[in-house]
């Protein structure tokens, strides 16, 4: 396996138009933002009892409502919050797709996508009930290419390396709090 811009497959993007690269990474926030524009289609409709069915709730998923741990990332509002994340999901992931290559890209995305639904799933088991809904993996990805490319520079000039322990920092605050 080489790392960087090799000559493999992997690391080149899967399709080029009128001289622009689209990498995996631009199909998931793709498919994200279908996923966002059929959720307020939905809500507008009155099919909240289908999206229902696709959130995440821990004590659900041990009841054997199994589909809940993948399809509660379809169930985007439309708000600042997703198109940052989508913003931080092209811009970090289509990085670290060229140094890691398609495949390895796409299982650090998957395994970042079932982490947490895994773990409120066993949280579960112990009796803490947790719910999910909507995709946020935009600052999982940008701590993952901060510790790559740890002195990158940044807005103002930080280094990415403090701006990921800044973000991390506040979002361990904002989570305690809740």
């Amino acid at each position: 396996m080489t790392y960087g811009y090799g000559s493999s497959e992997e690391h080149q993007p899967l399709v080029w138009v009128r001289g622009i690269p689209f990498y995996a990474v631009h199909v998931v926030v793709s498919l994200l933002v279908l996923s966002m524009i059929a959720t307020s289609i939905l809500r507008f409709a009155g099919g909240t009892l289908f999206l229902d069915a696709l959130i995440f709730e821990s004590g659900r998923v041990l009841g054997g409502e199994v589909w809940r741990v993948i399809t509660y990332g379809l169930v985007n509002e439309p708000t600042l919050g997703f198109a940052i994340d989508m913003v931080m999901l092209v811009w970090f992931g289509r990085e670290l797709e060229k140094l890691f290559g398609r495949r390895v890209f796409l299982w650090l995305y998957a395994g970042l996508y079932l982490t947490t639904p895994l773990l409120f799933t066993l949280a579960g088991g112990f009796g803490w009930r947790g719910a999910l809904a909507g995709h946020s993996g935009g600052l999982a990805l940008f701590v993952a290419f901060a510790v790559v490319y740890p002195n990158v520079p940044l807005l103002f000039n930080l280094l990415a390396k403090w701006v990921a322990i800044i973000l991390v920092a506040l979002y361990t605050l904002s989570a305690l709090s809740q």
